[in-house]
C-alpha cells in the first residue's frame, strides 16, 4: 500500500487493499477486527491539485530529508493528511464478515491463469492474519478467484464508490477476448 495513505492501526488489522485507477482518484481500505466486529475503514486520494497542495504542504512542514515511512508517523502529517483524504468507516454485517473470513481462511489458488489489461483498475492486497501474503491482480479476475472478487466488491459497497470504477468482475473459463476472433470462427 502507498505508505503516505496508511491507515491508523484500528485493532487488528486483517487485510489492507488499495486499488489503483488508471485515471487517478485511487481508494485505499483497510478491515480491522475490533470486539468481535469487522470493521472497514477506506479513504479516496485527493484529486491531483488537492494532492499536488498537500505534498506541497508537507514539504513545508517538514523541509529536512526523512523517509516516508518516518514521516507518515508525525502527529502533524497525520493531522495534514486527514485534512486532504478523510478516512470513513462501517461496521460490516455478519454475511460479509462470512465472506471475510473465508477468504481469511482460504486464500487464492496463485496458480490459476489470470488475465491482465493495460487499462481500467489493479488490485493491491496484503493479507496480516493468519499470516501474511500478497497479491494483485487486475479488474477481471477469474471465477475461480471470485472470493477475492467478493472482498473487493464488499468494501466498494460499503463505501458507495462507483461499482464501475472500483468494483471487481469475474471471467468465466469459456470467457472469449473479442480480440481473439479465431477461436469464433
Amino acid at each position: 500500500m502507498f505508505e503516505g495513505y496508511k491507515f491508523e492501526e484500528n485493532g487488528k488489522k486483517l487485510i489492507q487493499v488499495e486499488i489503483n485507477f488508471s485515471f487517478g482518484e485511487n481508494m485505499y481500505f483497510q478491515i480491522c477486527e475490533n470486539e468481535n466486529n469487522y470493521i472497514a475503514y477506506w479513504r479516496t486520494e485527493p484529486e491531483k491539485y488537492k494532492r499536488d497542495e498537500f505534498m506541497c504542504k508537507a514539504v513545508c512542514l517538514f523541509p529536512e530529508l526523512m523517509p516516508l515511512s518516518e514521516l507518515v508517523k508525525i502527529t502533524e502529517y497525520k493531522e495534514l493528511l486527514k485534512e486532504y483524504s478523510l478516512v470513513y468507516s462501517a461496521v460490516l454485517n455478519e454475511n460479509q464478515k462470512n465472506i471475510i473470513d473465508m477468504f481469511l481462511k482460504n486464500g487464492i489458488d496463485k496458480d490459476v491463469h489470470e488475465p491482465h489489461g493495460r487499462d481500467g483498475r489493479s488490485y493491491f492486497i496484503e493479507v496480516y492474519y493468519p499470516e501474511y501474503r500478497k497479491y494483485s491482480c487486475w479488474c477481471i479476475l477469474p471465477e475461480e478467484w471470485s472470493v477475492l472478487a467478493d472482498v473487493i466488491n464488499i468494501l466498494v459497497d460499503v463505501s458507495q464508490a462507483d461499482f464501475q470504477r472500483y468494483g471487481a468482475k469475474i471471467y468465466k473459463k469459456n470467457f472469449i477476448s473479442p480480440l481473439d476472433k479465431s477461436e469464433i470462427m
